[in-house]
This record gives C-alpha cells, structure tokens and sequence, in this order.
C-alpha cells in the first residue's frame, strides 16, 4: 500500500522502521527542524533522520494550512495516512483524502488520556496500567473509533522514559496488525466509550516544582512521571535542586511540609497529610545526577532546614 506517515519525535521511529519494511511509504512529514540545546543549534527531528536514513521522502511544512502543502499531500496519493506523534493537527480535508483515511497511533487507552501528555499524566495520577490504542482519525482530538489497542502494566518504579520506550514499541506492532485488519475488512472500528474520559494537558514548566502539601506518593508519581522532562524542582538551603529519584516511606511526622527530617545516606523530607518522601537521587544545575548519600558528602544539610519557597 501507499502510506504516508506522519510523526516527529522518538517515540513514532519504532513504527516508521516497522512500516517502512511492509509497505511504500510515498513521504514522510514532519515538524520542521528547531534551534535546540546549549548553542541552539538547529537539529532535525529522529522521523526527519530515519526517513533520510531509509531513503524515504520527508517533508516538513511549519503549517498544514497552506494551499500548497494540500496540494502535494494530494499528489501523493496515499491510500491510508498513519500518525504517530505528529505534533500538528490535521485539518479536516486532510482526513478525506486517503481511500482508507487516517489512522492515529496514541500511547493511551482511550478515551482515558486523549491529549498532548498521555505517558506523564498515566504516571503522575497513579495509573496502575496503561496501554497503546490505534484509531481512525476525526476532526475532535483523539476521539475516533478504535481499531486495536493493547494494555500494559506501569511497574512501580517506571519513569515516563521508561514507560514511553515500552509504548512505542507497542505501538509499532499493533499499527502493524491494526492497518493489515482495516484494510482487508478483518476489523471494525469500536466507537470510545463516553465514561472515563480524561484528558492529558500539555504539561506547564510551572509544574516543575515541588509542593510539598502534597502527599509523598502524590510527588513520588510526579517525580516519576517528570522524569526525564521537565523534571521536579525544589529549593532549599543551598539553592535548587532536580529531585532524580525518590520514594514514599512509611514514616510519619508532625512538622510542617518541606522539613527535612532525616540526613543519613537519604534524605527524608516531611510531606502533606504527614506522609514522607525518601529523597534518593538528587542533580545540582549543570552538574551530573548523583546519590543523595554523595550530595550530601560535599553539601551541609541539618535536619530541620526547608526545601520549598
């Protein structure tokens, strides 16, 4: 078949590889390539670099509204359009074009998740499982039908990287089972259910820091779920600090939230709802991520200094 694919970051290249040695991919678009890092240099995007990679097509309008970008994307003649992380929405007409339309690969069981930040908002609400779901693209936001989907357990200590590595992989191999099923009438698209519809918001850079009302488990997820990006902020008594890993205790306390209680190898720090946070991984701005146990050989912290405001 004649696909066009459309992704940009790491997590859609598993399902570029895996489609691009079944099928003939016509072209491959992407976001445009962005000044990035310390010397903002400007670097493609990891779709942009496999498609050269495989010899493939690759496009990379900074918009889909133009007239001309439609008209190529017609010329092309796909017979379905496969997005996976593509970062910009697709305008209506764009759906009508492929004879078996547009399919979406989403690292969420939906409707739970529809939105910019499925894997982190999974990890911070607490989220026991989740899953990849492969749907026919409408003009709402991850609302199509289902075509196949496929759940996943979230293990305790799973980081939105790690769990992003498993769904990307997952997702590649039900898009592949998924597209072979569609199009050979083997499978029927299932409408989203309308409970349990919960939306993953772009995350905000003021969300970074820490509140230490919050329950430790309650941190511990977002620590996890931040992890690697944006990550989770706190300052304390000697300036801020990236909180790498950490830990609910068991341990509860009377003092008020962001005290530190504990200085021995880990750093325990007193929570909302008198819950405790074991602080076990800790990275200074621009220095290498070490143990709290050797932060706190070359840092001099008491017990009943502050972390917070």
């Amino acid at each position: 078949m004649n696909i066009i694919f459309m992704g940009t970051p790491d997590f859609a290249v598993p399902s570029l590889k895996l489609l691009a040695a079944q099928n003939n991919i016509v072209a491959v678009f992407s976001q445009p390539p962005r000044p990035n890092g310390r010397g903002m240099k400007t670097i493609e995007t990891p779709i942009q670099t496999m498609a050269k990679k495989l010899h493939l097509k690759s496009m990379t309008p900074h918009s889909l509204k133009s007239d001309d970008v439609f008209e190529e994307y017609t010329k092309l003649k796909p017979d379905i359009v496969v997005v996976v992380a593509y970062g910009l929405i697709l305008p209506e007409k764009y759906l009508k074009v492929p004879k078996y339309g547009c399919i979406n690969g989403h690292a969420s069981l939906l409707p739970r998740w529809r939105g910019a930040a499925p894997i982190q908002r999974a990890i911070e609400a607490g989220d026991t499982s989740s899953g990849s779901c492969i749907m026919i693209m409408e003009k709402g936001m991850d609302t199509g039908p289902i075509l196949l989907s496929k759940k996943i357990d979230i293990d305790r200590y799973d980081t939105s990287k790690v769990l992003h590595d498993k769904l990307s992989h997952v997702t590649a191999t039900i898009l592949i089972d998924a597209i072979k099923g569609y199009t050979k009438g083997l499978l029927s698209p299932i409408d989203q259910s309308l409970t349990g519809i919960k939306y993953a918001q772009k995350i905000e850079k003021i969300e970074s820091q820490i509140d230490w009302y919050l329950a430790a488990e309650h941190i511990c997820n977002k620590v996890r779920a931040f992890n690697p990006f944006p990550g989770t902020y706190t300052k304390g008594p000697n300036g801020l600090i990236k909180i790498i890993a950490a830990q609910a205790s068991d341990n509860t306390h009377d003092c008020a939230p962001g005290t530190i209680l504990l200085v021995n190898k880990i750093i325990s720090v007193a929570c909302g709802n008198k819950t405790t946070l074991e602080i076990k991984e800790i990275q200074k701005p621009g220095k290498n991520i070490i143990s709290a146990s050797a932060y706190l050989t070359g840092t001099k912290l008491s017990v009943g200094d502050k972390f917070g405001n």
